[in-house]
């Protein structure tokens, strides 16, 4: 925040006389709107552009139906709770926010908001600054004690518009994408497919859209071990058919593989038997499709245990 609080300390600003009236300024200092309560204006204070009630923004002089521009869940874009955005006429929603992060479409979980993230907001003392959440650059700021919470979301919505914030997080993506190296992957069949794929670079094995490196772990064809730390409770060794903890005895952590099934050593339920088959793991019984997973490529059968067994967690 030194950055922005350089900047502003370098202003003169007179502009907020009493509370509930500001402007609200771009990175140059050029002004973006006028706020007055629940009332956003052009920034020579002659257009009315969109005020709230309820939790519904509108365009025009009341509140009629056809004026409805965007439907929020939450008027406080900073409250620790999945909240959306809506367009008047879309199904779907536009963006989410959590505790003062907007987002591409609806998210629901910490690991699907990896990907999606377009812009964060951050309060220091009475100021609020609207940063890019693709480069981490300053876009707006205003003097947050002077205006209503419902403001952040109508500028994070004009922000993520006005420098198309969607484009830019596609081509960040694509550009890594570019440049990653080819892995290969495994994911459930169903349920939250995204916050559970694993991808494996021929090194590391870690969760997809979680780069949290305490999650990841290591494999040299023999010992696997997490990425991150040095527990060695958390070694497992693997001899081409055992599966097994390398420095404690824990016989429910033991896998064996035949060649055509992977199983606990020590449990004979069958929904816990695993074949794999043009690319799909699922249980030996054929009953138990909620138990299926999809791998693209190879992906070592111990490190298909892990995932599989549960002992790497992808949050």
């Amino acid at each position: 925040m030194i950055r922005l609080l350089g900047l502003l300390l370098s202003l003169t600003i007179t502009a907020y006389s009493h509370a509930g009236n500001g402007f609200v300024f771009l990175k140059d200092t050029t002004k973006q709107f006028y706020v007055a309560d629940n009332e956003i204006y052009s920034p020579d204070k002659n257009w009315l552009l969109f005020f709230s009630k309820g939790n519904i923004f509108f365009t025009g002089e009341n509140d009629a139906r056809q004026n409805i521009f965007l439907y929020c869940t939450s008027m406080n874009p900073l409250e620790e709770k999945w909240n959306t955005i809506q367009l008047k006429e879309e199904r779907q929603p536009a963006y989410s926010y959590y505790s003062g992060k907007f987002y591409t479409g609806q998210v629901r979980s910490e690991a699907e908001a990896q990907q999606k993230e377009l812009l964060h907001v951050q309060r220091s003392g009475k100021w609020m600054a609207f940063y890019s959440s693709i480069n981490d650059s300053l876009l707006a700021y205003y003097l947050a004690d002077s205006l209503p919470n419902s403001t952040a979301i109508i500028v994070a919505y004009s922000l993520i518009e006005r420098h198309d914030l969607l484009k830019q997080l596609k081509n960040k993506y694509s550009a890594i994408a570019a440049v990653q190296p080819a892995f290969s992957s495994i994911k459930p069949m169903w349920g939250n497919t995204t916050a559970n794929e694993w991808i494996w670079d021929g090194k590391i094995l870690r969760p997809r859209w979680n780069n949290n490196p305490q999650l990841g772990w290591t494999f040299d064809g023999k010992t696997i071990k997490p990425y991150w730390g040095n527990n060695i409770y958390e070694q497992y060794e693997w001899d081409g058919e055992y599966f097994r903890p390398v420095w404690r005895t824990n016989r429910n952590l033991e896998w064996q593989w035949d060649g055509r099934i992977f199983k606990p050593v020590w449990d004979t339920d069958w929904k816990n038997q695993y074949t794999i088959s043009s690319g799909i793991v699922k249980p030996w019984s054929n009953v138990h499709a909620e138990r299926e997973w999809q791998m693209e490529g190879d992906i070592p059968i111990p490190l298909v245990i892990l995932i599989i067994s549960g002992i790497a967690r992808p949050m």
